[in-house]
């Protein structure tokens, strides 16, 4: 899966709104709309907050990281 359909993949088990999923990472509500409609993708710094974020929730228990999630 590309990183688009990862992010809205992990968005969406997570019951977030792009808007919580933006301020949970310290970034826009036009950055992970454009990240999900594969406008632009996000900087290796941006997927690394994103990958850091799903491990997080995962060790939280509120999310199963889906495959090709590396850092």
């Amino acid at each position: 899966m590309d990183k688009a359909g990862l992010v809205k993949e992990v968005r969406l088990r997570l019951g977030h709104s792009q808007e919580d999923l933006a301020r949970a990472l310290h970034i826009s509500y036009a950055t992970v709309n454009r990240w999900e409609n594969g406008q632009t993708s996000p900087s290796k710094l941006a997927w690394h907050q994103f990958v850091v974020y799903c491990r997080e929730m995962s060790d939280k228990g509120k999310l199963k990281c889906p495959e090709g999630m590396e850092a």
